[in-house]
């Protein structure tokens, strides 16, 4: 309990990326504190859920089997995130993740309906895209069915980033 306490301390003081360094050093050489650093992500103080999560994110870079029992965990809270930073941070910790055993039918489904939201940000919109492209990478036949869904939604108003990026996908899908 004490190690949370710490981490709270820490992620309270200002935005830095050393303090988010210190905080990834420190689980790095004493992975025991990994878990009160996960339990973080969800405090009810957002500033520091948000922190905690771009900790992880960052140890997710470097250890991403230590994520990978928390996969579906991670699927469930993603609708439930309380800020734009925290999603993002959570669908870039899944973007990393191998996946493994049955096909996340509920992560594709909610990549597809939010990927084009305009109530999403550009970056959580391109996570959201990377994220169902890398899943139809698992299994092809949805492939076809997210260039059609892009496709016709050429008429609406895409961001050009958005577009950039569903061209780069369909340049890496034909090759």
């Amino acid at each position: 309990m004490e190690k949370v306490t710490d981490f709270r301390r820490l992620l309270l003081e200002s935005l830095s990326r050393k303090i988010i360094d210190q905080i990834v050093i420190s689980v790095s050489r004493r992975p025991q504190e990994f878990i009160p650093l996960i339990q973080l992500t969800k405090d009810s103080e957002i500033k520091i859920a948000w922190r905690a999560t771009w900790a992880c994110e960052k140890l997710c870079k470097m250890y991403p089997e230590w994520f990978v029992p928390y996969y579906e965990q991670l699927i469930q809270e993603l609708p439930d995130s309380p800020h734009d930073g925290i999603k993002r941070l959570r669908l870039s910790i899944l973007y990393q993740l191998p996946v493994t055993g049955d096909f996340p039918v509920t992560l594709f489904d909610y990549c597809i309906n939010h990927m084009l939201s305009p109530g999403e940000s550009i970056a959580v919109q391109a996570l959201y895209m990377k994220l169902a492209y890398k899943l139809c990478m698992q299994e092809q036949e949805l492939l076809r069915e997210l260039k059609v869904y892009l496709e016709n939604s050429r008429g609406n108003r895409i961001p050009c980033e958005i577009q950039h990026l569903f061209r780069k996908m369909r340049q890496t899908a034909k090759a």
